[in-house]
């Protein structure tokens, strides 16, 4: 017998993916954070077959997209509070769609900057669901916004959007991050800005590049840098090491080298990032990334050099990408067989990858342990091993 659930997808005629498209819609409206695709999947079969009854979120969202009621839906309705707890609730009036004005963009640019404040110390982890709170009013604001505040409203929302595809990234979810970063990129295409335009299609490089697209990468990337004389110092430079990144997967270690040493030169010498956009770009920065091109080039020796030099002077707010240079470490001294020196690196990353979520610290970690394998019978690689098999949820 089919759940109510599973009666109201049926009389719409919806398949499971339409109902996950309408699912994240719906989301976006209500400011709602969602999981993955593949972790939606299976909670709606779950919510339909009757295995598991949906929260509070996931019944708003069910009776959003069905136009029904929780008692039309089957899903369990709160009972009332009781005595003094049931206190009434004042009719909301209907208002009107927000407009941009000076003071609203001010207050969403100040957010902004509190929140990449934040992101490298906490990770994505606890920021997604709070940026993602800001877009349904972000949009509002960019569908009616005109004249001469309406380029601001549009760079709030290409900010806005650039930073969900990074945390969405950073959280693993390739394909949310993709598809924010090329948000950004409609709104930056409004605005004609050389800077962040590049700024946005090495983001799009990036991912690309995480996700093994090394050939659509280095496309991105070139694409980044075609308006090169116009961009930031610091914008040029993490836009050349997004190439280099693609090179070294590439295999072509001496464009990887020349992207670097490019890279390398404009962050030294750059003055403070007026575009605000890769204020976290400096030298220590890119040793890191050069020493993550060292190892796709199987240059273990190149890596841990650049990657010990460049932990004495790294930033204390970036901690996040600490983690990332940490195992990175401890990848190149496994591949060294320094065995302690991996377990050293890799404890203190694992540290940071708890505390920050970021999946890529994880994914790092998890090239690290085949190379540990032949040393797992080691009380402290057990250990290790236990440590990252939890945070994995295996």
């Amino acid at each position: 017998m089919k759940t109510k659930l599973q009666a109201a997808r049926a009389a719409r005629g919806w398949s499971q993916v339409e109902l996950m498209d309408a699912l994240e819609s719906a989301a976006l409206r209500l400011g709602i954070a969602l999981p993955s695709r593949s972790s939606l999947k299976t909670q709606v079969s779950m919510f339909e077959n009757g295995r598991r009854a949906p929260g509070p979120e996931y019944q708003a969202l069910f009776c959003e997209v069905y136009q029904a009621t929780r008692k039309e839906l089957g899903l369990a309705v709160e009972s009332a509070p009781p005595q003094l707890d049931a206190l009434p609730v004042l009719p909301i009036p209907r208002a009107s769609s927000p407009r941009a004005t000076p003071e609203v963009l001010n207050y969403l640019t100040s957010v902004f900057a509190q929140h990449v404040q934040a992101e490298p110390l906490v990770g994505p982890r606890f920021l997604v669901p709070a940026v993602q709170s800001q877009v349904p009013l972000i949009e509002e604001l960019c569908k009616e916004a005109s004249g001469p505040l309406r380029d601001d409203a549009v760079r709030v929302g290409a900010r806005y959007a650039e930073l969900l595809g990074w945390l969405h990234q950073d959280t693993g979810d390739s394909q949310q991050a993709m598809l924010w970063t090329n948000r950004a990129l409609n709104y930056a295409s409004e605005l004609d800005d050389a800077a962040l335009s590049a700024y946005v299609f090495q983001r799009r490089s990036n991912i690309a590049a995480e996700a093994g697209q090394a050939g659509y990468a280095v496309g991105l990337a070139n694409a980044a840098l075609k308006r090169a004389r116009e961009l930031p110092s610091q914008v040029q430079a993490v836009a050349l090491r997004a190439r280099a990144n693609s090179y070294a997967l590439l295999g072509q270690a001496d464009d990887c080298a020349r992207a670097l040493d490019e890279a390398r030169a404009l962050a030294d010498q750059a003055a403070q990032d007026e575009s605000g956009l890769a204020p976290y770009c400096s030298v220590s920065y890119i040793d890191m990334e050069a020493a993550n091109c060292a190892l796709q080039l199987r240059r273990p020796e190149d890596a841990v050099r650049t990657l010990e030099a460049s932990l004495t002077r790294w930033p204390a707010e970036q901690q996040r990408d600490r983690g990332l240079c940490l195992a990175r470490l401890a990848t190149a001294y496994a591949q060294l067989e320094d065995v302690e020196g991996a377990y050293n690196a890799a404890s203190q990353a694992a540290a940071i990858a708890q505390t920050t979520g970021s999946a890529r610290i994880l994914a790092e970690l998890g090239r690290l342990q085949p190379l540990l394998s032949p040393w797992r019978k080691l009380v402290e690689i057990g250990e290790l091993n236990r440590i990252l098999g939890s945070m994995k949820g295996s």
